[in-house]
C-alpha cells in the first residue's frame, strides 16, 4: 500500500476538495450518457466551489468540471426544448 503525505493541513483540504469534484462529476456522466440533465451534479459542484471559494481554496478544478455540466446540461436542455 502506498502512502500519501501531505506537507500541510491546507493541501490535503484542497486534494480532498478536488477529489470530491472528481467523485461528484465522475457520478453524473450516467446522466450525461443518456441525454439526461445532470442538474443534481451541476447543483453539487456549484456549492462545492462556493465553499472552497468561501475557504480561500483554490476552486479552479472544480469549476472546470462545473462549466463542462453547465454546458452539457443546457445542450440538452435545448435539444430537449426545455
Amino acid at each position: 500500500m502506498n502512502n500519501i503525505t501531505f506537507v500541510s493541513t491546507q493541501e490535503f483540504t484542497q486534494a480532498a476538495f478536488n477529489q470530491v469534484a472528481k467523485i461528484v462529476a465522475e457520478h453524473g456522466h450516467p446522466c450525461l450518457d443518456v441525454c439526461c440533465p445532470a442538474e443534481s451534479t451541476e447543483r453539487c459542484l456549484e456549492h462545492l466551489a462556493i465553499v472552497a471559494s468561501d475557504w480561500s481554496y483554490d476552486y479552479s478544478f472544480i469549476d472546470a468540471h462545473l462549466e463542462t455540466y453547465k454546458k452539457a446540461n443546457a445542450e440538452i436542455r435545448e435539444y430537449l426544448g426545455e
